[in-house]
């Protein structure tokens, strides 16, 4: 009966944090919409963004839109991961386009840092997912999770396209410079966190780590 309470209590705290983030996102996105141009620093593109965090506001909870919640503890777990997972992918990606993009400028690659990151998170997620929601077998959630997050790597630099060719956001390369080498390197490194994902797959389904 305890445990039974305690994971009511945990799910239900876990609702309560993704519904404060999802606020900072849609209140970040008021401002941006909102503010003046001259609030923001120069390399931001404030509706844009503002499109980006209400768009975040509403991700948040598309995990539980479209898969409900189970009384099976194992696959309440999947579900909370593939949640955790998205918002950290969401809140890092936030927090680039509030600046940490910019940390180029001292030396640290925050764009290549989130290109290992999302993948390896992503496939980690996904697997699992896969692996403890709908029974699949492990080779099958690996190799679903790795092609799902390869095809994602590929249309979000054909977002980057579209953002920058219409929108004007420079978001390929160096802000529209070395956009080649910058678009072959963003591969490689997804392909980096693919491979490092699977690993982690790997070991949190020998060890149940989570």
């Amino acid at each position: 009966m305890t445990l039974n309470r305690h994971f009511w209590t945990s799910r239900a705290m876990k609702r309560k944090i993704d519904e404060i983030i999802a606020e900072i996102f849609a209140i970040a996105g008021l401002i941006l919409f909102f503010g003046k141009r001259e609030w923001f620093p120069d390399f931001y593109n404030p509706k844009f963004m503002a499109v980006m965090a209400f768009l975040s506001s509403f991700l948040i909870f598309l995990p539980r839109l479209f898969f409900k919640t189970s009384d099976d503890a194992e696959k309440q777990k999947s579900l909370n991961f593939l949640q955790t997972g998205l918002v950290i992918i969401l809140l890092l990606n936030g927090l680039g386009s509030l600046g940490f993009f910019q940390m180029y400028k001292i030396g640290f690659e925050y764009d290549k840092f989130l290109h290992f990151v999302v993948p390896f998170v992503s496939t980690t997620v996904i697997g699992r997912f896969g692996f403890q929601w709908y029974g699949w077998s492990f080779k099958k959630s690996v190799i679903l999770a790795a092609s799902i997050v390869l095809l994602g790597g590929f249309i979000w630099e054909f977002f980057e396209f579209f953002g920058d060719y219409f929108l004007k956001t420079q978001m390929l390369g160096y802000y529209g410079k070395f956009i080649v080498k910058d678009t072959v390197w963003d591969l490689i490194i997804n392909a980096i966190g693919i491979a490092s994902g699977i690993v982690a797959f790997a070991k949190f389904d020998k060890f149940r780590f989570i």
